[in-house]
């Protein structure tokens, strides 16, 4: 039985590193084998297709990326909202290459891995206030990251299963 706070703190803090630094993994697993046309399947008027969903990943990686360097190296910095479907848009991420959008995940989130493996315990307490839900330390903001992308992924195995795609093993 662990009593010390700390290595609590410390097992949290490698359970959460951990569960970001898969993320890039596991959406490449769930598109890989997909067709161009499974990929840009769209259920519904103004619903994302598994492409879109993978872009919305990697816009949401690269903003929380900057909102963390920020709140490590800034006292209480504001963290401004964004319109996903406005940035979704613009990227136009369903003509976009899935590769393309799987690097830059990967590489948004590997910047992400790194700042929190270096942040020594009391770190994780600082705190941004986000312009949407009020103030926020590391912690609270990486887990609510972690929620959001489990969220996605069980998205696109949605999407996998209207398209009739078998769910992997």
């Amino acid at each position: 039985m662990v009593t010390d706070p700390n290595q609590i703190l410390l097992a949290d803090q490698l359970h959460i590193t951990e569960a970001l630094k898969s993320i890039p993994g596991r959406v490449a697993r769930e598109v890989e084998g997909l067709s161009e046309e499974q990929l840009r399947f769209r259920p519904g008027e103004g619903e994302w297709s598994i492409k879109e969903v993978c872009g919305h990943l990697c816009d949401f990686a690269e903003i929380n990326d900057r909102r963390l360097h920020r709140m490590a190296t800034q006292e209480r910095p504001l963290l401004p909202g964004y319109d996903q479907e406005q940035l979704v848009r613009e990227h136009n991420h369903q003509e976009a290459d899935i590769g393309t959008i799987l690097e830059e995940l990967s590489a948004h989130r590997l910047s992400t891995v790194r700042l929190l493996s270096e942040l020594v315990h009391a770190n994780w307490a600082r705190q941004g206030r986000h312009a949407e839900t009020g103030f926020v330390s590391i912690r609270q903001f990486t887990e609510r990251m972690i929620a959001h992308e489990e969220l996605h992924l069980e998205h696109m195995r949605s999407l996998k299963t209207q398209l009739g795609v078998p769910a992997q093993a």
